[in-house]
């Protein structure tokens, strides 16, 4: 898997999509901070709708083998400055992990690779072994609300509960339909006393 997503990200540069394309994409991009006092993280920015192209190339991304596009969306991010002053108010970026199993099919964490590359350009930290996955579940998108909210409980565990204690962490995720997944890994952060907690995703739901 490892060599998978190393192939994914140096093959960028060769099949990047056209400039047409990605300026149409950009003009569309939404750049939205949703505040939450009953969730367990604080802060949700999400860059764009889950609807048209952007449904097609995030769909496309995460399972039609096109990882490449992870370039893409970063560039775009990082193109906001509002954006950019949202991630810098953290400590470290932590991408929302993957199973092993669902990992070594695809060849690449999505989430991954764009918190890597923000994490690059903003000089950023990112953490990619703090928590971990334990097993692999049903995927959110066949469930209704009340199931995906099922389907996470204790899914994660905090893997080194000193390094998050007292530190702001932004987690970053693909889609954002009812904040389970994400809602679930802050509140095993919360538990080990970590200070603030925000969420950045690609699209909401």
């Amino acid at each position: 898997s490892t060599l998978l997503a190393s192939s994914a990200a140096s093959d960028v540069y060769k099949r990047q999509i056209c400039n047409n394309c990605y300026e149409n994409i950009k003009k569309i991009k939404k750049c939205v901070i949703n505040e939450y006092n009953n969730r367990n993280f604080s802060k949700h920015l999400y860059i764009f709708r889950y609807e048209g192209i952007i449904r097609n190339k995030i769909i496309e991304y995460k399972f039609e083998d096109k990882g490449y596009l992870y370039k893409m969306f970063a560039k775009i991010i990082l193109s906001d400055k509002k954006t950019c002053n949202f991630i810098k108010k953290y400590d470290v970026i932590i991408p929302v992990p993957i199973s092993k199993k669902r990992k070594k099919k695809r060849g690449y964490n999505q989430s991954e690779l764009v918190a890597n590359e923000l994490a690059q350009k903003l000089n950023q930290d990112i953490w990619t072994d703090i928590i971990i996955k334990k097993k692999d579940n049903k995927p959110q998108s066949e469930l209704n609300k009340l199931e995906r909210i099922k389907n996470v409980e204790d899914i994660y565990e905090i893997n080194k509960p000193i390094e998050v204690k007292n530190k702001k962490v932004l987690l970053l995720d693909d889609i954002y339909t009812t904040g389970s997944t994400v809602n679930e890994i802050a509140r095993k952060l919360k538990q080990n006393q970590t200070q603030e907690i925000g969420v950045i995703t690609l699209a909401k739901d």
